[in-house]
């Protein structure tokens, strides 16, 4: 949370709680269950068992082969679900190192204080 202080002071800064950290860990380690669930179903759907029965056909064909691309290929769901997993792995990787940083600088500040 953004800490206005009108007075000009510099004590008007970002905050953080641990609980909103905790929180946000929480909430991304809930959408990474989901993605996870989605790519289980997409590389189901992927299967021979699941292939598109559209006839002998070479618009049947066509058809099966584009939808087989769209769903398991690299350029397809499946790739792009892999990307957002990866993506996101990177992106907690930077924010848990932004919390060790933040709670590690907090504890050499309040070290610096003496208390009487």
């Amino acid at each position: 949370m953004y800490v206005d202080d009108s007075a000009g002071s510099p004590s008007g800064g970002w905050q953080v709680e641990p609980e909103q950290v905790r929180e946000f860990a929480k909430a991304v380690d809930q959408v990474r269950r989901d993605l996870a669930a989605i790519a289980t179903q997409v590389q189901e759907l992927s299967t021979p068992d699941y292939a598109p029965m559209l006839g002998t056909s070479p618009v049947g064909q066509e058809m099966a082969e584009k939808f087989n691309d769209r769903m398991g290929s690299d350029r397809g769901l499946r790739g792009q679900l892999e990307t957002a997993l990866q993506r996101m792995d990177e992106f907690v990787l930077s924010a848990q190192q932004t919390a060790v940083e933040y709670m590690q600088r907090d504890a050499d500040s309040s070290s610096k204080f003496k208390f009487i």
